[in-house]
């Protein structure tokens, strides 16, 4: 028997709002459609999706290539304390992976300790929109600036604040490189610029045929409800460590934290993978022009993250012109266990032993 498909249109946003509606193929009998719907119902309503909260407030501003992106909004929680902070998740996710519940949530742990506290979804991703052709150079010339922006504006401040997980760590290294303003103090959580030596190979990148996006957001959807059911499977190995994210919570956010991935952006960060953290017309050397950043930034690398290795993610230190810190998040640094690379946004202590550390930051440099 064929299995179900999906429309093309369906695939493309299946993630994002956590529904799906299935097409069965030809020649299935009505006794078999109804047995596999049984059979992925049973699954998918393994995992919940937990609504935003009536305090979250939406916005969708327009870039100046005309695309619509998704900007989430929570007042500070008693007096403001500081700057507003503008959050951005990496690749193959979107906005919920800063604020996947009430428990897990750093834009709401910000806005409890008086910072207005803002997530972005990039193009692609979430209900942002979604044009064929996206590239990493989209995010940081186009949906970066026009997320800054109205933050700046609705809020009144002159400068933000700003924490990059992984891909959104890039984004902002390659914003700041190139003249970006408008960002008071900077946080990078396992955000690498050199994977020659890491997990990601860039030749990766030749296994995409041109124009196709991969459909990571649609899988992990799938897969989300068994979740755990291995130990020591594979996605746990590369993107988590069980001690301080539980299986049932990366289940979530495999469920309605992920996004698909285009091929221009595939292609572009695939030369990470070779050592080159460029534009996609390789005219410009990020890297080579984060030494002219003076914004502070605070790098935060995790012991036991393999999908951004501690040398992938000094590289960007090193790179950086100043002021900056370093941070490892270690159980020789006081973590009660080894961070994998999610556990930095999601994970049980991750307030405590990460997101407390870049506050200080941000405090220190007020």
């Amino acid at each position: 028997m064929a299995p179900f498909t999906l429309s093309g249109a369906e695939a493309g946003r299946a993630s994002a709002s956590g529904s799906l509606r299935l097409r069965s193929p030809s020649g299935c009998s009505a006794q078999g459609e109804r047995r596999l719907f049984v059979l992925f119902l049973l699954l998918t309503s393994c995992v919940r999706l937990v609504p935003l909260p009536d305090t979250a407030e939406t916005f969708h501003p327009t870039t100046r290539d005309g695309v619509e992106i998704s900007l989430v909004r929570y007042k500070p929680v008693g007096p403001e304390t500081g700057r507003p902070v503008l959050m951005c998740h990496g690749i193959s996710a979107n906005d919920r992976n800063m604020d996947l519940d009430d428990t897990h949530s750093m834009a709401r742990w910000f806005a409890a300790h008086g910072r207005e506290a803002w997530t972005m979804s990039l193009r692609g991703t979430g209900s942002s929109g979604n044009p064929s052709d996206n590239t990493f150079d989209d995010f940081w010339q186009h949906d970066l600036p026009t997320a800054i922006a109205r933050v700046r504006q609705i809020t009144g401040a002159d400068t933000i604040d700003y924490v990059g997980h992984s891909m959104g760590g890039m984004i902002v290294y390659a914003y700041l490189a190139e003249g970006g303003t408008g960002l008071g103090a900077v946080a990078t959580l396992g955000s690498p610029t050199n994977l020659d030596t890491g997990t990601l190979a860039g030749g990766l990148v030749g296994l995409v045929p041109a124009g196709l996006t991969i459909p990571s957001g649609l899988g992990a959807f799938l897969v989300a409800p068994l979740e755990g059911a291995i130990a020591d499977g594979p996605i746990e190995r590369l993107f988590y460590n069980p001690a301080n994210t539980p299986p049932s919570t990366f289940g979530r956010l495999m469920s309605y934290g992920t996004a698909n991935i285009a091929a221009g952006v595939v292609k572009q960060l695939g030369r990470v993978g070779e050592g080159r953290f460029e534009s996609a017309d390789g005219t410009r050397d990020f890297r080579k022009d984060m030494a002219g950043v003076t914004t502070p930034v605070l790098v935060v690398a995790a012991r036991l993250d393999r999908v951004a290795p501690v040398p992938a993610v000094k590289d960007g230190y090193r790179a950086l012109g100043g002021p900056k810190e370093w941070l490892l998040v270690s159980e020789a640094h006081g973590a009660k266990a080894e961070y994998g690379h999610m556990d930095l946004v999601v994970g049980e202590r991750a307030a405590v032993e990460v997101w407390s550390k870049v506050l200080g930051f941000f405090e220190r440099h007020k």
